[in-house]
């Protein structure tokens, strides 16, 4: 066994980090990777060989697009999320700050 996984593992593990910030992609490889490795060896005490037990560990893995979508969903949902809280708070400030500025016309006062 070589000490790198192969190309189509590479490969998957590529695809299902490709909607995903670059740092969280790192991560995100690291650990399916051993996820990936560990299943591969399962496979291989089944008696599958190598070639057999990585492709047996990436069908188990489930399709690409689809993993892709759900990283995607867990690490960009939250960072959207805060950019529109971000932009609702800077727009409520800015509109906050703009209603002052602007001189208000004094109430009418009833004469009694």
């Amino acid at each position: 066994m070589s000490g790198e996984p192969p190309r189509a593992v590479r490969a998957y593990l590529r695809r299902v980090t490709c909607l995903i910030p670059p740092r969280a992609a790192w991560v995100v490889r690291a650990e399916l990777l051993g996820h990936l490795h560990l299943d591969m060896l399962n496979a291989r005490l089944r008696g599958l060989d190598e070639a057999q037990a990585w492709a047996q560990a990436l069908r188990d893995a489930g399709p690409a697009p689809l993993t892709a979508l759900r990283f995607a969903r867990t690490y960009t949902l939250g960072l959207a999320l805060r950019w529109l809280l971000a932009a609702g708070l800077l727009g409520g400030a800015a509109y906050a700050l703009g209603s002052h500025s602007t001189p208000h016309a004094p109430a009418a006062q009833v004469g009694r």
